[in-house]
C-alpha cells in the first residue's frame, strides 16, 4: 500500500509500528468490501496518497471540502510548535525545533519552518491552526483510532462514515457521481456507507475503452442510455459517468506541485475543481507519518520528508486552483497525535492531542484552541481540549448550513471554536454556550503521589474564586488505565489506591468543571506508567 517518501536516504517509515502497517491493510480490506457495496469499484493504488470525491447532484459545486488525512499520528507539536511552554524544549532536547526559526510565532506558538510556502496563506488570515484537539477517549491503536476518528459516532456500532452522512444530506439528491474515489477503490470509513461511491485508478482511466471501428460502441451507447434498471444499466451508467467525467481528462495538468503521491493527489484534485464537474467533498490520504525513531530536526531526519512537501504542495493547489481557491475548504487531520517526550530512539511514541490546520475558504486566520499544559514524563501525552468533531462541525455548518450537525455528528453538542467567518450559531439549542472564564480559578491545584502500586494518588483541585462559586461549578473526577490500547475506568473519586493489577498501565485523571450556561472545562492529568 505504501510508497516511502525519502530524502538524504532517509526513509520516512522508518521504525513505524506494527499497528500502523497492519491497519492499513485491515482499513485496505474493509475499504474494498465498501466499494462493492456501492456497486461501483475497481481494484487500484496510488502511491501512500489516495483521493476520493463526492459530486454535487446538480453536477455543479458552489463550495467544495477537501479533507486531508496525515495518517499514522502525525506529531502536532513538530508543526505548531509550544515555544512558549518550556517543558517542550526540556522535553525534546534532540528534535526541539529552535524558537528563532519558526514561522509565524505569536508569544506562544509558531508554524514549522517548512510550512513556509503556506505563510502568504497565513498573512492573508486564510489559514488556521487549532491545537490540542482529538477524540475525548484515549487509544494508542492505529486502526482504532482511524475507525472512531472516521465514523465520527461515538458508541455506534453502524459502519457509517460522517461524511457519508453529510454527502446524504445534500437537498438535491444524488446524482450518478455523487461519490467517486480516485488511486484507491478501497473506502475509508469516513465515507463509507449507503450512498454509492465509484472507485477508479486516476483520472484518465474514467473512460469507456475499446476500439470502435463499426460504431458498436455508438450503438451500445444509444441502446442502452435510457435503461433504469436490468442487467444493461450499469453499461448505461459507464457510458454517463465517462460523458460527465469528460471535462476532468480534459482540464490541463497544474504545474509547481513536488515531486512525491501527496503533490500528484491534489494536483489531480484541482484538476477535478478546475474542471466544475460538481466535485463537492474531495478526501486526500497521505500515509509514513508514524515516526517512532529518527523524528529529526531541521537538519534532517523523517519529520522533515513529511512536512516539506506538505507545505510545498498545498502551497501549489491553492495556487493552482486561481479565482476558485476562494470556494475551497481544507481539513488536515491526524488519527492522534504522539508523546510529549522523545524516546531513546529519538522518536515520539504514540500520543493523544493534536493539531488540526484548517485553510481557504471562510477561514478567519489565527492560532485557537485551549493549551491544557505538557509534562516531560516518559508517558505524558498532550491532553485534548477541543473535540475533533467541534472543529468539523464548524466547517460543515458554515459551508452546508442546510444540512443538520444532529445527523452528520449524532450525539454532539456543538461548541464554536471561532476559527471560520458565520453569521450563523451552530446547531444546539440557539446560540453556542461561551467558554468558561479564567476568574472563575484562583488555580487549578497540584497533583499529589506517585503511580506506585498500593500508594494514594490525589487529583489536583481546582481552587474556585468568587465567581466561580457564584456561578457553581461543580467538578467531577473520573481515574482511567490505558495497557495495549485499551482504556478502563478506575473510579471517581478525588482520590484513588493504586492497585497492583494495574502495574504496567499509564494512569491518568480526567477532571472536568461543570458550570450552568458554559461549555465544560475538562483536564488530562498524567501520573504515568504504574510501577511496583
Amino acid at each position: 500500500m505504501t510508497t516511502n517518501l525519502t530524502s538524504n536516504n532517509i526513509d520516512a517509515t522508518a521504525g513505524s509500528c506494527c499497528d500502523f502497517q497492519a491497519s492499513v491493510s485491515r482499513r485496505n480490506a474493509f475499504r474494498i468490501g465498501a466499494g462493492l457495496a456501492g456497486g461501483l469499484a475497481a481494484v487500484s493504488v496510488l502511491g501512500d496518497a489516495f483521493i476520493e470525491t463526492a459530486y454535487a447532484a446538480t453536477g455543479k459545486a458552489d463550495r467544495v471540502l477537501v479533507v486531508l488525512s496525515l495518517r499514522g499520528a502525525a506529531d502536532g507539536m513538530s508543526l505548531m510548535v509550544p515555544h512558549g511552554d518550556p517543558v517542550y524544549f526540556a522535553a525534546r532536547p534532540s528534535i526541539s525545533i529552535p524558537k528563532e526559526r519558526l514561522i509565524a510565532a505569536d508569544d506562544f506558538f509558531g508554524l514549522h519552518p517548512e510550512l513556509a510556502p503556506l505563510l502568504p496563506m497565513w498573512e492573508a488570515g486564510s489559514m488556521a491552526a487549532i491545537h490540542a484537539t482529538g477524540q475525548r477517549v484515549t487509544t494508542r491503536s492505529h486502526f482504532s483510532a482511524m475507525e472512531e476518528v472516521e465514523d465520527a459516532d461515538p458508541g455506534s456500532s453502524e459502519r457509517v462514515g460522517w461524511l457519508n452522512r453529510l454527502l446524504s444530506l445534500n437537498p438535491a439528491g444524488t446524482s450518478l457521481l455523487n461519490g467517486i474515489q480516485l488511486g484507491s477503490t478501497t473506502l475509508a470509513t469516513q465515507s463509507y456507507g449507503p450512498t454509492p461511491v465509484l472507485a477508479t485508478r486516476g483520472l484518465d482511466a474514467i473512460r469507456v475503452s475499446g476500439p470502435d471501428p463499426n460504431g458498436w460502441l455508438t450503438g451500445m451507447r444509444s441502446l442502452w442510455q435510457d435503461e433504469k434498471n436490468g442487467p444493461v444499466a450499469g453499461g448505461a451508467r459507464a457510458f454517463a459517468v465517462a460523458d460527465t467525467f469528460a471535462p476532468v481528462i480534459a482540464s490541463p495538468k497544474g504545474t509547481g506541485y513536488p515531486a512525491g503521491d501527496l503533490g500528484s493527489a491534489l494536483a489531480a484534485t484541482a484538476r477535478m475543481i478546475r474542471a466544475d464537474v460538481g466535485a463537492e467533498v474531495i478526501t486526500v490520504d497521505q500515509g509514513s507519518w508514524d515516526h517512532h525513531q529518527n523524528v529529526g530536526n531541521l537538519s534532517g531526519g523523517n519529520l522533515l520528508t513529511m512536512v516539506k512537501p506538505l507545505g510545498a504542495a498545498l502551497a501549489a493547489f491553492f495556487k493552482d486552483l486561481g479565482p476558485l481557491a476562494d470556494k475551497v475548504t481544507v481539513v488536515t487531520i491526524s488519527e492522534f497525535g504522539r508523546r510529549v517526550k522523545e524516546n531513546a530512539g529519538r522518536g515520539l511514541d504514540h500520543g493523544h492531542g493534536n493539531v488540526m490546520f484548517v485553510l481557504g475558504g471562510g477561514v478567519k486566520g489565527g492560532y485557537y484552541g485551549r493549551w491544557p499544559g505538557i509534562e516531560n514524563t516518559d508517558n505524558a501525552d498532550l491532553p485534548v481540549t477541543t473535540d475533533y468533531r467541534d472543529v468539523l462541525a464548524e466547517v460543515v455548518s458554515v459551508l452546508y448550513p442546510e444540512r443538520r450537525l444532529s445527523t452528520v455528528f449524532p450525539g454532539l453538542t456543538p461548541a464554536r471554536v471561532g476559527f471560520m467567518h458565520s453569521s450563523t450559531s451552530l446547531e444546539g439549542g440557539g446560540d453556542v454556550l461561551p467558554r468558561q472564564p479564567a476568574g472563575f480559578y484562583r488555580s487549578m491545584g497540584t497533583k499529589r503521589g506517585k503511580a506506585r502500586v498500593r500508594r494514594r494518588v490525589t487529583a489536583p483541585e481546582p481552587v474556585l474564586s468568587a465567581a466561580g462559586l457564584k456561578a457553581g461549578v461543580a467538578v467531577t473526577y473520573r481515574w482511567e488505565t490505558t495497557a495495549g490500547g485499551k482504556v478502563r475506568k478506575r473510579g471517581s473519586n478525588p482520590s484513588a489506591v493504586v492497585r497492583k493489577k494495574w502495574k504496567g498501565s499509564d494512569l491518568k485523571v480526567r477532571i472536568t468543571c461543570r458550570a450552568a450556561g458554559y461549555q465544560p472545562l475538562e483536564r488530562v492529568v498524567s501520573f504515568g506508567t504504574v510501577r511496583k
